[in-house]
């Protein structure tokens, strides 16, 4: 990103009063940590099964995990991780366990980059389509940033619904611009919850019925 867009984008959260998120972007700037957007055909993926990468971190994010009082009895996975935005906001909070799962091996190895250098030692990195990522059962905390289609995101609703047939828990779902909601409602255990909205976009929590 130029320096002209960066004045730009930060005259634009200093106009709305975000200062929070004002200084994580300075502090990620400073620290050269690469969370630009990245499209799919940089990537060479395939478009039913992913969509671009955008960071989903920061400030807003942070809004959302402080209302829903993590513990260090919670795990989360974060499906299509990207370049880490997200990955960094959520080591912040006492998880037990954090994954990031990601098609890209680009985008894993970003990642991996960006989570050394602020020395973020507690998320573990999958390189998988998140459809065949079924190694659910020691997570409640499921993460999704529109990060795929809505016959992915049905798989990937139906790999945690089986978890919890052998695996019975409380389960939350945090799904930011909730594009295939009724990819996540339909035929499953889950019901929407609660909202949050940031500026257009909104926050949907979703958790299993008892």
């Amino acid at each position: 990103m130029s320096l002209a867009e960066y004045a730009k984008n930060a005259l634009t959260l200093l106009s709305r009063g975000e200062w929070r998120e004002f200084f994580f972007r300075i502090r990620v700037h400073l620290q050269n940590i690469d969370l630009r957007n990245t499209n799919l055909d940089e990537l060479n993926l395939p478009e039913e099964r992913c969509h671009y990468y955008s960071n989903s971190g920061g400030t807003h994010l942070d809004k959302v995990l402080r209302a829903l009082k993590i513990t260090e009895q919670d795990s989360v996975v974060d499906f299509g991780s990207g370049k880490g935005g997200a990955l960094i906001t959520l080591s912040r909070y006492p998880f037990a366990r954090i994954a990031g799962v990601e098609i890209s091996p680009e985008l894993v190895d970003i990642a991996q980059r960006n989570l050394d250098k602020l020395h973020i030692k507690n998320v573990s990195m999958y390189v998988c389509d998140a459809a065949y990522f079924i190694d659910l059962d020691a997570y409640n905390y499921f993460y999704f940033f529109s990060p795929f289609p809505s016959p992915v995101m049905g798989a990937v609703i139906r790999n945690i619904s089986t978890s919890l047939t052998h695996h019975p828990r409380k389960v939350s779902i945090i799904y930011f611009n909730p594009e295939c909601h009724d990819a996540v409602v339909t035929d499953s255990p889950f019901v929407k919850t609660n909202e949050f909205n940031h500026h257009e976009l909104r926050y949907f929590i979703y958790t299993n019925r008892p």
